[in-house]
């Protein structure tokens, strides 16, 4: 199993196009590739880039109205660099009126998703899938997975299951695609539910939402030798991984454990984690990155943070240029150890837009930043988080799912909280309050889903 199959994909694709499209042979002046560099992709993304271009502009009257109201035409842009010229576009954009994005008739549409984004409130968004998009999604989910698996691999699926073309059925197509065996196990199943299909199934990998993984985990270890299962990878979506949390499920189950970064506007299956494990490398045979800053939308171009946005190339439903995500992470600059070479990266999400809360003297906290401290306790399983207000200070408070309750776990907790620099310095400024603490036993929490973790703002 090669870390960089992803980049050899990528490859392929390009060769495939050099191939097949004389207009391609034209742009690059070229009639093969014996070795693909990043100019090699950059020209790819820049071809894709503009045919794109021309067909949202000539099939989406969201688009049409966008450039005619700014001045440009597609031809405008003749460099990646000039794809900064065109506005962003907002998921407010798209929840406000979705059939305007759209580039094709009703009847060639195959799947529909209508969803809104944790955080956000008003009208939900909608993408609209053809058949073709539904390929190319399901070709990138096998590939994504075959960094992590191979042929020989068990992969158990624990996603929502339901509706026509949901994440379970695609993803399952996807893994069929690169040759393993999906168990579909759907992610109402109790964790003993789950580990008798693992037994049953001799399932070696397993997938699943962060917080409903973990959760998995830990009800299940106290009474089960995971370790001695064969599983030999836990793939985790929808949901930050804390170093801590990743270090439990790699000691728990004895195996390795990835990250995969998924958005539904952009076909569900984005990036995969290599095995380097500091970031993600992603869908470039689809997807064009930049990364902005979010509050200027000025292009980031070195390891600054900023907010991760998207361009698809190959969206027949619904494509969406310069799509704003309000994901934070940082471009990797540095070559990736996994030894792929011509490949971007960018780091794990640290937060989102919608996630950020501004305490005592206008100092950022958001549930990742509380995840790294609270999951050294083993006993913690999940958490919610408060913000209140008493006696004129900002008071954070925490009710904490553990897997047993008692004062000595309560007093861990805190004193974990306790050793945030930021919450040091406001509460020694007397801006805010000490956190609370308070413990609640596994059955007092809704099973771990995908919802995202966020902060109840009560002041």
């Amino acid at each position: 199993m090669e870390t960089i199959f992803l980049e050899q994909w990528l490859h392929n694709k390009i060769r495939q196009k050099v191939k097949e499209d004389p207009k391609y042979r034209e742009f690059i002046g070229k009639d093969r590739l014996e070795q693909v560099t990043r100019a090699d992709v950059d020209s790819y993304h820049l071809f894709k880039l503009r045919e794109v271009l021309s067909y949202a502009y000539k099939n989406s009257t969201f688009y049409k109205e966008l450039f005619n109201n700014n001045g440009i035409k597609p031809e405008d842009i003749r460099s990646l660099a000039d794809l900064a010229k065109i506005p962003l576009t907002d998921p407010s954009d798209l929840a406000q009126n979705p059939n305007r994005f759209v580039c094709v008739s009703l009847g060639d549409i195959a799947r529909i998703v209508t969803f809104t984004t944790s955080g956000t409130t008003g009208p939900q968004k909608r993408v609209f899938c053809t058949k073709g998009d539904i390929e190319r999604m399901t070709d990138f989910m096998g590939v994504g997975m075959r960094t992590v698996a191979d042929s020989n691999d068990v992969v158990q699926i624990m996603l929502p299951t339901g509706s026509q073309n949901n994440q379970a059925d695609l993803l399952e197509r996807g893994v069929g695609k690169m040759g393993a065996f999906p168990v579909k196990a759907g992610i109402i199943l109790s964790a003993e539910e789950q580990l008798n299909l693992v037994k049953k199934h001799k399932s070696t990998v397993l997938f699943a939402p962060t917080p409903r993984m973990y959760r998995i985990t830990q009800e299940l270890r106290g009474s089960h030798d995971l370790d001695k299962l064969g599983v030999k990878t836990v793939f985790v979506t929808s949901g930050y991984l804390s170093e801590p949390m990743r270090s439990q499920l790699q000691n728990t189950w004895n195996c390795d454990v990835h990250t995969h970064y998924g958005l539904t506007e952009m076909g569900l299956g984005v990036a995969v984690e290599c095995h380097a494990h500091n970031g993600y490398h992603f869908n470039e045979v689809d997807l064009l990155l930049e990364l902005i800053d979010p509050q200027t939308g000025e292009v980031i171009n070195d390891d600054r943070e900023g907010e991760v946005v998207f361009t698809t190339l190959s969206r027949e439903g619904t494509p969406l240029i310069r799509y704003r995500t309000h994901d934070i992470s940082r471009l990797i600059t540095e070559p990736c150890p996994c030894g792929a070479t011509t490949l971007l990266k960018f780091g794990k999400i640290t937060r989102r837009l919608e996630s950020v809360v501004k305490v005592g003297d206008g100092d950022e906290i958001y549930p990742s930043l509380f995840d790294e401290l609270v999951y050294k306790i083993p006993e913690v399983t999940d958490y919610q988080v408060e913000l209140n207000k008493v006696d004129s200070k900002d008071k954070i408070d925490f009710k904490v799912a553990v897997t047993r309750v008692s004062d000595g776990i309560k007093q861990e907790i805190k004193e974990a909280l306790l050793s945030s620099p930021l919450l040091q310095r406001n509460i020694s400024a007397g801006r805010m309050a000490e956190p609370g603490v308070n413990l609640a036993g596994l059955e007092e929490f809704a099973r771990g889903g995908r919802a995202k973790k966020m902060i109840t703002d009560n002041r």
